[in-house]
């Protein structure tokens, strides 16, 4: 079956940005803006619901921090695509600014958030670290761990020295030996990459509890450096309940938060006049059922992954030949399928009370209440 789920690949992000498929290319100028215009190390909390496509914004924003900086390994084709991007929408960053990507809920099996956290800073591997640096890590790395784990981890180091042809830190991750930043750590990174270092902590209001305010608190601990910038991509009102759900019903979860983000930043709500446009899964046709999807859209607000879902039970549920009227002329059974169909899949998604009472006739409000010009057109 066609998934028309649109993954946050690199690849989808660019195209995304050239389109302007969901209109926030001048948010991500805007965003860029505000992060070079930060002095000093800072705390942000990108706020969005759910879907609404906050993956999507970080990777783009990534892309243009990635394009800017000069020791960033990326593809001709990639550079050339941003160039353009860039000259359209002037959403340059003046800062050389070194990168890292991190999934939290993807990682939230881990035993200790910052190992893998680390692992993924290591692993962003944008520039051509020299030998003489990949072993200046692994000494601090086996150090910090000999300290707070007392394994020993010499010999591993002596490994790690000799090691050839392969990545230096693969081993390090299959030991599971890294659990701390430190300063120097820190310091080679960003003297090997650039002026700054900025983390995007993606998907942490999905993770478990204990490991979501772990991953603060450990941040918040070992992370309090000038020259690195976090962007946390959450959804606070999710986020606050998976504090209360750690620390008790009671406990005043924005007031914690606030130990933890110096600014808070809400996303924007996509463009449904870019989005019907620009989408390849939904195109604006003269066709009723494709208004009336529109109309249901707009209706509920449905975000970026709403969208993607609800089409997807649409193109289920409905036969083009039939919902089209190519092959039956009856007014009823067009309406129904063109109209009712649409309307119904809107409410389950939203409201099962009532889409009940509407598939029942017990209360017709949708289709009295949707925005009209798909019913003029019927």
């Amino acid at each position: 079956m066609k998934n028309y789920s649109l993954n946050p690949t690199n690849e989808n992000a660019l195209s995304m940005f050239r389109n302007d498929t969901i209109g926030r290319n001048r948010e991500i100028a805007r965003f860029i803006q505000l992060l070079d215009a930060i002095e000093g190390g800072c705390s942000i909390a990108l706020n969005g619901d759910w879907g609404s496509g906050k993956t999507f914004f970080v990777k783009q924003v990534k892309l243009i921090l990635d394009y800017c900086n000069p020791q960033t390994h990326m593809s001709n084709k990639t550079r050339e695509s941003l160039k353009q991007i860039i000259s359209s929408f002037g959403c340059d960053s003046s800062e050389s600014n070194a990168t890292v990507y991190y999934d939290a809920w993807a990682n939230d099996n881990t035993e200790d958030p910052i190992l893998s956290l680390i692992y993924a800073t290591i692993k962003s591997n944008q520039t051509d670290m020299k030998e003489e640096r990949k072993i200046e890590i692994a000494n601090i790395v086996s150090t910090i761990v000999d300290l707070l784990t007392g394994l020993n981890t010499s010999k591993f180091v002596e490994q790690v020295k000799k090691f050839k042809g392969k990545d230096l830190f693969e081993a390090i991750k299959e030991k599971g030996n890294i659990d701390q930043l430190v300063k120097r750590f820190i310091n080679i990174l960003i003297e090997e990459r650039g002026n700054k270092l900025i983390f995007f902590i993606d998907e942490l209001d999905r993770c478990k509890p204990d490991y979501a305010i772990k991953m603060l608190e450990r941040i918040k601990h070992y992370f309090d450096d000038e020259r690195i910038i976090f962007v946390f991509s959450v959804n606070l009102q999710q986020l606050q309940h998976t504090i209360k759900a750690y620390y008790g019903a009671e406990f005043d979860a924005t007031r914690y938060m606030d130990k933890f983000f110096d600014l808070r930043v809400s996303l924007s709500a996509i463009d449904y006049d870019s989005y019907f446009n620009n989408c390849a899964f939904f195109k604006r046709t003269s066709f009723f059922c494709d208004h009336a999807c529109e109309d249901v859209i707009r209706y509920f607000r449905f975000t970026l992954r709403e969208i993607e879902r609800y089409i997807r039970l649409v193109k289920i549920a409905i036969n083009k030949k039939s919902s089209y009227g190519f092959f039956n002329n009856d007014t009823l059974y067009i309406l129904a399928g063109t109209y009712f169909v649409p309307v119904a899949i809107g409410l389950s998604m939203k409201n099962l009370d009532a889409y009940s009472k509407y598939i029942n006739g017990l209360d017709p409000y949708p289709i009295a209440e949707l925005p009209s010009h798909t019913q003029n057109k019927i």
